[in-house]
Formats: C-alpha cells, sequence, structure tokens
C-alpha cells in the first residue's frame, strides 16, 4: 500500500482507539443509568418531602395572611380535602417522575432530541 493510505489508516485507528478510551466509557454510563432506574429511585424519594414542604410552606403563608387581619384559620375537623390534594399532588409528581424517567430512558437509547452536551451531564454532581 502506498504511504497515504497507511498514514489514513494509521489516523483512522488512533481515531477508534481515542473514542474507545474517552467516549465509549461515558457512553456505557449513560447506558447502565438508562436501564438502571436508580435516578428515578432518588428522585421519587424526594419527591414526598418536597411536597410536603411546599404545603407546610402555603399553610404557613395562609396563617399569616389571615393574621394580617386579625382572623384565625377556621378547622373543620370533618374536612379532610387537604389532605386529599396533598396525596393528589404527591401522586401526580411521582407520575410525573416516571414519565421523565421513560422519556429520558427513550432519548438516552434513541438518540432523541437532548444534544450529546445535556445527555453527558446525567447523573454528575456539578
Amino acid at each position: 500500500m502506498g504511504v497515504a493510505s497507511d498514514t489514513f489508516a494509521n489516523i483512522t485507528r488512533q481515531q477508534y482507539a481515542d473514542w474507545v478510551n474517552r467516549y465509549y466509557p461515558k457512553l456505557q454510563e449513560l447506558m447502565d443509568y438508562s436501564t438502571s432506574g436508580e435516578m428515578m429511585n432518588n428522585e421519587l424519594a424526594r419527591v414526598g418531602s418536597t411536597q410536603q414542604q411546599a404545603l407546610n410552606t402555603a399553610t404557613v403563608g395562609v396563617t399569616n395572611q389571615q393574621a394580617r387581619y386579625g382572623t384565625s384559620s377556621q378547622t373543620n375537623s370533618n374536612d379532610n380535602s387537604l389532605g386529599l390534594k396533598s396525596a393528589l399532588a404527591t401522586a401526580g409528581a411521582k407520575n410525573g417522575v416516571r414519565d421523565a424517567e421513560t422519556d429520558r430512558q427513550l432519548s438516552i437509547l434513541t438518540g432523541g432530541t437532548t444534544s450529546l452536551r445535556s445527555l453527558l451531564d446525567i447523573g454528575s454532581d456539578t
């Protein structure tokens, strides 16, 4: 073979070796994330506490607003609408996390519409 062919073959081998050393481990990590469900389970664990904090903040806000006008909050012991709304909000948030995980998995496996840079940021601490 000629010098040009040998040089081109050498460059191609170096490019492939570079890809295997730098990019393939990250792609393997993304494939592992897409099948393990670890990220979804972590997020589902946070949903309950986050939703409870939001509910507590809203309750304190309403109490403070009523206190400005000199009124107290009236509670009806038979009214469970706040608990039902809270449960509905938690279920909706958890379903949203599950939908996002499904979308993320399909996006990683198919290449999706997200950029490669955002896919490489999945699971990073920064």
